[in-house]
């Protein structure tokens, strides 16, 4: 279950459309993108809208695996109306999970059976990466804002100290490298004392 527009009013392109007069344009966009994710994942999903400023109120669109609501004030909203509609499913033993940042006057009062997720991880998970898995920038995209604070926070982390045993050591030379540094050196040592021999019997007066 989604709130409606407390989705529309948290992410940041829907948002911009609402607030510029295009609410329809809004809540066609949020629909398309629920039906397309009800669709892929075979999940019923029903999106609740407060309906108070539409002259004519539909109440109810239903499509295979999408039910669009608009509620009336005098029926409580779309907060009653998810309340109502999460206990009448939960009671039948259905698994439900309720999509909303809502939790003064809206998750409280869900049944402790339901599940809620926040609206930003529900987007970029299942909307957002759903639509390009690669990560890459797509026309259209509704960027959050949680996004963007993400990266921001990341940016402004320190740099982790480095600690005495991660510091980079010089390689130990290997048991054959060292042998052989050994033999050169008492070959060294050798060939001196050699001549050191040759320059004493050289001199005048030895060798007799």
């Amino acid at each position: 279950m989604v709130d409606g527009h407390n989705l529309i009013f948290a992410i940041r392109g829907l948002h911009e459309m609402q607030v510029s007069g295009r609410g329809d344009e809004a809540r066609g966009a949020l629909v398309d993108a629920l039906r397309r994710f009800a669709q892929t994942r075979g999940e019923q999903v029903l999106v609740v809208f407060d309906g108070n400023e539409f002259p004519r109120n539909s109440d109810v669109s239903r499509e295979p695996y999408l039910e669009t609501v608009y509620t009336r004030r005098s029926d409580g909203g779309a907060d009653e109306r998810i309340i109502h509609e999460a206990i009448r499913r939960a009671e039948q033993g259905q698994h439900v999970t309720v999509v909303t940042n809502d939790v003064r006057t809206l998750a409280l009062k869900l049944p402790k059976s339901v599940l809620r997720m926040k609206v930003h991880a529900f987007w970029l998970k299942h909307i957002e990466h759903a639509a390009d898995p690669e990560g890459k920038p797509v026309e259209g995209d509704f960027s959050d804002i949680e996004r963007e604070m993400e990266a921001r926070t990341e940016m402004e982390k320190p740099e982790p100290a480095v600690q005495d045993r991660d510091r980079k050591r010089p390689a130990r030379p290997s048991a054959e490298a060292a042998t052989g540094e050994r033999i050169r050196g008492k070959k060294e040592r050798g060939r001196l004392r050699q001549e050191r021999r040759l320059q004493r019997r050289a001199k005048p007066g030895r060798g007799r």
